[in-house]
């Protein structure tokens, strides 16, 4: 489990920050050819746009496997051990539920709503960009069975987990 979690990690973490780069470059080519040679070029604005929802939605699933997804910590602090890891394992099944009904089914229908579409300037099928939705809920899932079972092994996955153990050197 720890070696998928590992592989995910590195492949979504890897993927996650060569989109980052290349918007980067794009957004420079963006404002050089807008202010510099007076000429904006008409794509990467899209480029910018769709790279975004993309980078979004991988960071999400990539938040979700590191345990640090946006959460109100207030209820889980004062709970016991075993409390917590009874709202960790709740999360967790929460994520696959959302993930499954809303980015996967949602998403898949967005996919095929989108697939008669092009985008305005670079005429690509606008079901690629739909396509984050139903790609992103997968690898959410798969983030959120691997925090079960961590959690059914009595080892929660947390960011501050994750952080301690980084400190410790484990």
């Amino acid at each position: 489990m720890d070696r998928l979690r590992r592989g995910l990690d590195l492949i979504l973490g890897g993927l996650c920050c060569g989109l980052l780069v290349v918007l980067v470059a794009v957004l420079v080519w963006q404002v050089v050819s807008r202010y510099a040679l007076n000429a904006p070029s008409s794509v990467t604005e899209e480029i910018l746009r769709y790279g975004v929802i993309w980078m979004s939605l991988l960071g999400a699933a990539y938040a979700t496997g590191r345990g640090a997804h946006m959460s109100v910590d207030m209820l889980r602090d004062r709970l016991p051990a075993r409390g917590r890891l009874r709202l960790d394992a709740l999360v967790a099944v929460a994520f696959v539920a959302f993930a499954g009904i809303v980015l996967i089914w949602g998403g898949m229908k967005g996919v095929t709503i989108a697939a008669r579409q092009t985008s305005a300037v670079m005429r690509i099928p606008m079901s690629w960009v739909y396509l984050s939705l139903p790609v992103s809920g997968v690898l959410m899932i798969a983030y959120s069975l691997l925090n079960l079972a961590d959690l059914a092994r009595g080892r929660p996955h947390h960011a501050d987990t994750l952080e301690q153990a980084e400190m410790l050197g484990e």
